[in-house]
């Protein structure tokens, strides 16, 4: 038994670059929050993706696709209006990614509060979503009405910061803007290059104390092979296991859904804040959010990617 995780935002087309041939790109299923839906399914959890899909061949497949690793769509809306957006990502001799973005315009941008189902707030869940969906200003509007009922309605709000510049119209991320979105939110996860950039100034302690200010968050920054750092009631540090990468895509939207999955079983019996003051459970969750991710990145892909349960208990 689980709680829902809703996951709001883009599913797109990630064309990725193949490493053996550099001018050759094969087609994956895509998109952060649509992978943190399809993370949190093949370990087992309620996974539920609420978008726009454009009414095209790429809209056809990527429905397909989150349906076959058990996504429920019941929130997903189609649209003529404009195509599916794309991606093409081009990787290093790491497996680090430079992205190229065809969006906007997309249909993910078009997506708004009245095509939710009429049902939708009838069970308490988690909404997550990211900072791809606040690029323009009407499904920014949407995102944070969606935040705001979502409160109203005693969901638990998940922000994966999740910068990608080239989506912005400036080319640079609105940062006043992703941190009224993170106020909102009661789960962070930031990545040490997005912390720098949203601080700023470069205090990036005293920002992060004010953001937690209240003690009511749990906010975690990762940084790629070096240790997780955990802020909440209790500050901790996770080292990260070495592996061989192959592909990063999706390897930090792998650690969301781990962490949400392992949460919305969590919150079936332990409220909120004394989960916050858990050190034990906060350190086995963070872990267990590592182990997704290394595991994601030594595989090619986003969502064929993402470890099973299986892989994820054997792995």
């Amino acid at each position: 038994m689980s709680l829902p995780v809703y996951c709001f935002g883009e599913v797109l087309i990630d064309f990725l670059q193949d490493p053996q041939q550099a001018g050759v790109f094969r087609r994956f299923a895509g998109g952060a929050p649509a992978n943190v839906a399809v993370a949190v399914a093949k370990l087992g959890g309620d996974g539920r993706f609420v978008g726009m899909l454009g009414a095209d061949m790429f809209g056809d497949f990527l429905q397909a696709e989150l349906e076959h690793y058990g996504v429920n769509v019941s929130a997903c809306a189609r649209t003529a209006e404009a195509k599916t957006a794309l991606a093409f990502v081009a990787l290093n001799a790491d497996g680090d990614r430079s992205f190229s973005f065809y969006r906007p315009p997309a249909a993910d941008l078009l997506y708004r509060l009245s095509h939710l189902p009429v049902d939708f707030w009838q069970q308490r869940s988690i909404l997550h979503l990211c900072s791809n969906s606040l690029t323009d200003s009407a499904i920014a509007d949407t995102s944070f009405a969606l935040v705001a009922e979502a409160k109203r309605h005693d969901w638990l709000i998940s922000i994966d910061a999740n910068l990608r510049h080239n989506l912005w119209p400036t080319g640079q991320a609105d940062r006043e803007l992703v941190q009224q979105l993170l106020q909102q939110a009661d789960i962070i996860k930031l990545s040490d290059d997005e912390l720098r950039y949203l601080a700023a100034d470069g205090a990036e302690q005293s920002w992060l104390s004010t953001l937690n200010a209240h003690k009511q968050r749990w906010i975690v920054v990762t940084a790629g092979s070096a240790a997780v750092q955990s802020y909440s009631q209790l500050n901790l540090s996770i080292p990260v296991p070495p592996v061989k990468v192959v592909d990063t895509t999706a390897a930090g939207d792998a650690f969301v859904g781990a962490w949400l999955y392992q949460l919305s079983q969590t919150l079936i019996y332990q409220d909120w804040q004394s989960l916050l003051a858990d050190q034990v459970l906060q350190q086995l969750i963070l872990q267990k959010a590592i182990k997704a991710g290394s595991l994601t990145c030594q595989h090619f892909g986003a969502f064929t990617a993402l470890p099973t349960r299986f892989e994820w208990d054997a792995g």
